[in-house]
C-alpha cells in the first residue's frame, strides 16, 4: 500500500510539474487544478473537441491502475454496442433489454470511478462526452 501511495503521489507531482510547463507556454490559461483528491476541469479539453479526445484527456490524468480499469470498462461498454444494434434491428426486445442491462451496469461503474476521481464539473463534462459518443444510448441525466 505504501508503494502504491508513493507511486501515486510521485505521478501527481510529475504531472503537476509537466502541466506547469505547459501552462507557462499556454499564456496564463489554467490547465489543471486539484482540490483535495478531485481533479478539476482541464482548459485543453473544450466542448468543441471530440468526445474521445475529451475522455482521453481526463483519463490520462489518472494513475495507471485506475486508467487501466476505466479504459477496460469503456472498451467493454463499446463492445456491447454492436449487440444492441443487432437486437434493435431484429426488434428483439428481450435481447435489447438484456444488452441494455449490461450497458447500464458498465456505465454505472464508469460513473462511480468518475465521481471518485473528478469534481462535479468534470463528471458532467465526461458524462456529456460519453452521451455524445454513444449517440444517446446512455441516460442523459446520469449522476
Amino acid at each position: 500500500m505504501k508503494i502504491y501511495l508513493m507511486t501515486y503521489f510521485l505521478k501527481i507531482y510529475w504531472l503537476i510539474f509537466l502541466l506547469t510547463i505547459i501552462a507557462a507556454e499556454a499564456a496564463d490559461d489554467t490547465v489543471l487544478t486539484i482540490n483535495g483528491n478531485l481533479i478539476n476541469r482541464v482548459a485543453l479539453a473544450s466542448k468543441e473537441q471530440s468526445p474521445d479526445f475529451i475522455i482521453t484527456t481526463y483519463y490520462d490524468l489518472l494513475a495507471d491502475i485506475v486508467k487501466d480499469e476505466i479504459m477496460a470498462r469503456r472498451l467493454m461498454l463499446e463492445n456491447l454496442l454492436p449487440n444492441y444494434e443487432v437486437a434493435y434491428l431484429a426488434a428483439d426486445s428481450a435481447e435489447m433489454a438484456e444488452v441494455r442491462d449490461k450497458i447500464d451496469l458498465r456505465w454505472a461503474r464508469i460513473q462511480a470511478i468518475h465521481i471518485q476521481f473528478f469534481n462535479a464539473e468534470v463528471v458532467n463534462v465526461l458524462n456529456t462526452a460519453y452521451i455524445a459518443k454513444f449517440k444517446g444510448l446512455l441516460p442523459e441525466h446520469s449522476e
